[in-house]
């Protein structure tokens, strides 16, 4: 099962994930924190994917990272399989300029509440 690895501290990188959960994400993915310890156990084995400040999407043995990872999630939606693939055809280094700029600015940003998921949002978490 691919897994999604994300900052279990930050509102956004959560409330993505239920986005990601309400608009059709496929039941074969799983959210993991990255301080929890499916994520310390992924760092022990491929310590090439820790990567600080930066959702990764693990499938097997392959890995993709920031704006290539969230491309790949919101292209498996079939409503936004559009945005994906805009996403995917913006040059990588205007991609990853937005998602480093929102990922050190987050804190800074505006404020948002934590959603409360239902049982099958909390489904897709395995810690």
């Amino acid at each position: 099962m691919p897994i999604i690895y994300y900052d279990g501290t930050c509102v956004y990188c959560y409330n993505y994930a239920i986005w990601l959960i309400q608009n059709g994400l496929s039941k074969r993915y799983e959210f993991a924190q990255l301080q929890g310890e499916t994520a310390q156990h992924l760092f022990e084995n491929y310590p090439e994917a820790d990567v600080k400040n930066s959702v990764i999407l693990q499938n097997g043995d392959q890995f993709e990272f920031k704006s290539d990872a969230i491309a790949t999630l919101i292209t498996s939606l079939t409503g936004y399989k559009w945005l994906g693939i805009l996403l995917r055809l913006t040059p990588k280094f205007l991609r990853e300029f937005g998602y480093n700029t929102f990922a050190n600015n987050r804190n800074r940003m505006w404020k948002t509440h934590w959603h409360k998921p239902n049982k099958y949002e909390q489904s897709f978490f395995i810690d």
